[in-house]
């Protein structure tokens, strides 16, 4: 949480210092944004769920960040979204392969935690770090002693954390970065110019004169008839 904090009071620091404010975080909102219900979603059935079965509960919260970090990389459009994305992808795979998050005792200790998890084992879905947990360097082996919270951080955390000052610092500007299928333009086909078609007369053509030498059936029927004499009358 205070790694977190952090992160969001970096990238609000350096969106002012580059001339960002904050009424352009609404220029282009987020896709799919209802994963983020069906993740809550999904750790809220967890949290019922382990009063029934105990195991149901990090079997849940990995995937409620792998749903996370899906609904990052949708979003990858945003300088900073695939951070966002490895890093929760990596909590989410830590959680499920250990049954919950391994956490250093040594790095809760450098950061000045007073009561490390070792002598808290109810609290949520964590493990101590040990030489059974499987990719513990994937734990929370990171001291942060920040003075409100001091506390241990994983890698992921640390991927999530920058992810969002750098989209949070950029948003403020106005910035994005063009999706995949824009920057990727398919190579244009050459265009064949339309051939012209000769222009139609709309004057009707012209009757076919009579082929020489040849007479017609009119001139025909009037040869063979002699001429009338005119009858007088006494």
């Amino acid at each position: 949480m205070a790694l977190l904090l952090l992160a969001l009071a970096a990238g609000l620091a350096a969106g002012y210092a580059r001339g960002g404010r904050l009424h352009r975080l609404g220029d282009r909102p987020p896709v799919r944004s209802r994963l983020i219900l069906t993740a809550l979603g999904a750790y809220a059935l967890g949290v019922a769920g382990s009063w029934v079965w105990e195991p149901l509960l990090p079997v849940m919260t990995a995937l409620c960040w792998f749903t996370l970090g899906f609904y990052a990389w949708l979003n990858r459009s945003y300088f900073g979204a695939s951070l966002i994305a490895l890093g929760l992808a990596a909590n989410g795979l830590v959680i499920l392969l250990n049954g919950g998050m391994p956490v250093s005792t040594s790095a809760e200790q450098r950061a000045g935690v007073e009561t490390t998890v070792a002598e808290r084992p109810d609290e949520g879905v964590v493990t101590v770090a040990g030489d059974d947990s499987r990719l513990p360097w994937l734990g929370k082996t990171i001291p942060v002693a920040f003075p409100p919270l001091p506390g241990a951080v994983s890698p992921g955390d640390v991927a999530v954390a920058a992810g969002v000052a750098a989209a949070l610092a950029t948003a403020l500007t106005g910035r994005r970065t063009a999706p995949a299928a824009e920057r990727t333009e398919a190579p244009r086909r050459p265009q064949r110019r339309p051939v012209p078609r000769p222009r139609q007369s709309t004057q009707p053509p012209p009757p076919p004169e009579p082929a020489a030498g040849r007479a017609t059936m009119d001139d025909d029927a009037t040869a063979g008839t002699a001429p009338e004499t005119p009858r007088v009358t006494a």
